[in-house]
């Protein structure tokens, strides 16, 4: 079993522009989305089983003098030269905007040698976050998650859709590439009207890049979401997935195999998200990795499936 380290080197060797690094400063995550695959995995339950804690209340792999001495001594070498927050964990979790470190951690970053820092967040950055990047805005690349609101609530604990839109405005404004990812889009539940709401938001605040990619379903987050979302809206969810079949997204990760939507089901959704962003004037891909396999035949012209640049 893999154990949960403080860096990794990337899965996929030489997406975002080149060899990356992810960093997982602690297991666990405040947001509670009922779908995170990170909760799922063998490693992150191991270090919250040793802490005895939730995967809703993240415990730091290290004391936080220890933490931050090994996060500056690993990137002010020249070992690290893109950095990735996170794979396992958010780094603007609540608890450590709010007490500080997450901002601790970024300023040490951003005074790395490390030439590139891609962030992907369902969370609000402080202020001072705000500040640090403003500093370097091309050492950063900021990636905001989020889904349309609607009856299908599958996040527990996460901040106020419209505070991360404005926080992600603020980004933008300073130069900072920025992108929407509409991820995990729930085909039939996220393509509609609420689509639209949200793209029009997103377009309001100045940002006009977005990435979309569809849920994968695990047996374990299958039963989850009944509990957590009713039998009813997932039997409706597992009816567009082909449950006969799971696939291995990452190479030589046996708890990475996934059901994936129907292509006739996926065929009719891409088509229509492919729609409404192209009619907002949105400047957008679909992920390759989690939803490219059979993309151009929904109409997804091949240029709009992600080779690994757009949003780093």
């Amino acid at each position: 079993m893999e154990n949960l380290s403080l860096f990794s080197k990337g899965c996929l060797g030489t997406c975002w522009y080149g060899k990356y690094h992810y960093l997982e400063p602690w297991a666990g995550c405040s947001h509670g989305c009922f779908y995170c695959y990170a909760r799922f995995r063998k490693s992150v339950k191991s270090a919250l089983n040793k802490a005895k804690t939730s995967f809703e209340n993240p415990v730091l792999l290290y004391d936080e003098e220890i933490l931050l001495k090994k996060i500056k001594q690993k990137t002010h070498s020249e070992e690290i030269k893109i950095v990735k927050l996170c794979r396992f964990t958010d780094i603007f979790s609540e608890p450590f905007v709010k007490n500080g470190l997450s901002a601790e951690i970024l300023s040490i970053l951003a005074s790395s040698k490390a030439e590139r820092i891609i962030i992907t967040t369902k969370g609000v950055p402080s202020r001072e976050i705000e500040k640090i990047m403003a500093k370097k805005p091309s050492k950063f690349s900021y990636n905001f998650a989020l889904r349309p609101l609607n009856r299908l609530k599958l996040e527990n604990n996460t901040p106020d859709t419209d505070l991360r839109i404005a926080a992600a405005g603020r980004i933008s404004s300073l130069g900072v590439k920025t992108t929407a990812h509409l991820d995990p889009i729930a085909a039939s539940f996220d393509d509609g009207e609420s689509l639209e709401k949200l793209l029009k938001k997103i377009k309001k605040s100045g940002i006009k890049r977005a990435m979309f990619s569809y849920l994968l379903l695990s047996s374990d987050m299958i039963e989850i979401l009944k509990k957590e979302v009713g039998e009813k809206n997932t039997s409706l969810l597992m009816s567009l997935y082909d449950i006969s079949s799971l696939k291995r997204y990452l190479p030589k990760q046996e708890d990475t195999f996934y059901f994936s939507l129907k292509p006739e089901a996926k065929k009719i959704s891409a088509a229509k998200i492919a729609a409404v962003l192209e009619k907002e004037g949105f400047n957008f891909v679909i992920c390759s990795l989690k939803s490219g396999a059979g993309a151009l035949s929904c109409g997804i012209k091949k240029e709009r499936v992600c080779d690994g640049t757009f949003y780093a």
